[in-house]
């Protein structure tokens, strides 16, 4: 569990699909609006990184983690998840696709790597990394999560 949030069901999201990967992006973020985490020009920030350094939120097949830098308007800690039924791609061929989306708000330098430290944790976990690609409730991810 990160130090200074916890996650609820508010942070989680299930959707059929997104139109495409700007609208996933801005998706995942929104409970992180909602919560007071982040201001929308973080998520301007996210979507913004990805056009200018390509899709290097795509951390590993299906799975990206949007962020953005702390100063474009992250104003607390914390993460969201949200589970696409159908994936979206970052880039034509197909090699950068994702379902899985763990939106960071992340403060400074440690914190974020706070929160990427406790999410590859529980993503390199096979039992738990399967178990979440195949979760269709919030409370299941929950416990993923914070177990």
């Amino acid at each position: 569990m990160i130090k200074g949030f916890e996650l609820t069901a508010d942070y989680i999201q299930f959707f059929e699909e997104a139109k495409d990967w700007e609208e996933a992006v801005q998706l995942s973020a929104e409970p992180l609006l909602n919560g007071g985490e982040i201001q929308q020009s973080y998520i301007d920030g996210m979507i913004e990184s990805v056009k200018e350094h390509g899709p290097y939120i795509v951390i590993a097949p299906n799975i990206a983690l949007p962020h953005a830098r702390p100063e474009t308007g992250s104003l607390k800690i914390g993460y969201s998840i949200m589970k696409l039924n159908k994936s979206v791609s970052f880039l034509e061929d197909g090699s950068a696709d994702a379902q899985l989306f763990i939106a960071l708000s992340c403060v400074d330098a440690d914190t974020h790597l706070e929160i990427l430290q406790e999410i590859v944790t529980i993503l390199s976990d096979q039992e738990k990394h399967d178990a979440i690609f195949a979760a269709t409730t919030k409370e299941e991810m929950l416990k993923l999560f914070n177990n």
